[in-house]
């Protein structure tokens, strides 16, 4: 072929053949990158959602319950008609009602024990759903965070990467770990709020009460919540 001339249908071949060993080599990285960015914006999406449980668990039992429907004259220092409560705890609701808590306003609103006892289960259980719906984003956080995590220090042990880049995904961990322990500290406070309310179920002259077994249930849960935040951090 020496000395031949160059033909426009020879360079166009060379082209096309150069184009499809390059489409043929870079195929796998075009895979692994769309799988990454895949990877990453199931990542953010998660981490945006943590964010978003982690405020509305800041909203407290008074307030889901006063969006609910309660309206004017929210909570005075009247104990809200006749019950079986006895009658010492019901004058230690007093400050309570004076206060403006979830179980003042259980107290005013509803008359009797049964019917403050249905409020409040039905309380319980929407928080357990909301519970549970944060506890599992902040598993999918934890596990996608720890898998960057641990990546990126193997990279960094390689001397692949450099220390920004590995400081920038402590960061985002730790921010991410911040929204998990504000969750926790909602979770706490919606659980001493259930907690004082429990004397409102309670019949005369006993101690257990119906919603024993759903504030155990919500210490579980929030204790999930406590281990997946310590594994972060661990991580971290």
């Amino acid at each position: 072929m020496a000395g031949r001339p160059v033909t426009p249908r020879v360079i166009a071949t060379m082209l096309a053949t150069a184009l499809a060993l390059s489409a043929c080599s870079d195929g796998g990285n075009d895979t692994r990158s769309t799988t990454l960015t895949a990877v990453q914006t199931g990542d953010s999406q998660a981490e945006e959602q943590l964010a978003e449980q982690a405020a509305a668990l800041q909203k407290t039992v008074l307030q889901g319950a006063v969006a609910g429907g309660a309206t004017g004259g929210l909570i005075g220092l009247g104990l809200g008609g006749s019950d079986d409560v006895g009658t010492g705890i019901s004058i230690g609701l007093g400050a309570g009602a004076a206060a403006g808590t979830y179980v003042a306003f259980v107290q005013r609103k509803y008359i009797g024990r049964e019917s403050r006892l249905r409020q409040i289960k039905k309380d319980l259980d929407a928080n357990a759903v909301e519970m549970q719906t944060t506890i599992n984003v902040m598993n999918q956080v934890l596990a996608a965070q720890k898998a960057e995590l641990d990546a990126l220090k193997a990279q960094s042990a390689a001397g692949q990467i450099s220390g920004t880049q590995m400081q920038q995904e402590i960061t985002e961990a730790n921010s991410n770990l911040a929204q998990m322990q504000i969750a926790v500290d909602g979770a706490t406070k919606r659980q001493g709020e259930f907690t004082e309310a429990r004397s409102l179920t309670v019949k005369r002259g006993q101690s257990a009460s119906p919603i024993d077994g759903d504030l155990a249930a919500l210490q579980n849960q929030i204790g999930q919540m406590r281990a997946i935040a310590n594994d972060l951090a661990t991580a971290i």
